[in-house]
């Protein structure tokens, strides 16, 4: 397994794309369709990279990111919108999302993101693990 991905879409077409594009990859993938569920499981797991979609019933994207820092700060978490006229890129980095992605998505795009963040908490954790001594 190369790591943890969390999906969070209310549309179930989107989490089972993503879902099965990831774990074709070789990616562990938990799926959730709104705010509660998600953190449901994020009590329960800790998850390397979360896709948030903007616009969710009951919390959106921008609430659910600032929760999800609370206790999850080293994730990597990407913003998912179809909506981009309603979420600027401004407010999304503000709330804490590390990238925002635009839909129809690219993919390919997608999967280099991914690997690139997991590459980035990899060297994280390397230097977390064995800080140099002075």
């Amino acid at each position: 397994m190369k790591g943890k991905i969390l999906i969070v879409d209310d549309e179930e077409s989107m989490r089972r794309l993503l879902s099965q594009l990831f774990s074709a990859e070789g990616y562990e993938v938990a799926a959730a369709e709104n705010g509660p569920s998600a953190l449901e499981i994020l009590r329960h797991s800790v998850i390397d990279v979360i896709f948030l979609d903007l616009k969710l019933f009951s919390m959106d994207g921008i609430e659910l990111c600032r929760k999800i820092r609370e206790t999850q700060p080293v994730s990597m978490i990407f913003a998912v919108t179809g909506w981009s006229p309603l979420f600027g890129i401004e407010e999304c980095r503000g709330a804490g999302f590390d990238d925002y992605f635009e839909k129809p998505l690219d993919m390919k795009l997608i999967l280099a993101s991914v690997e690139d963040a997991f590459g980035k908490l990899n060297r994280w954790k390397r230097l977390y693990s064995n800080p140099s001594t002075p």
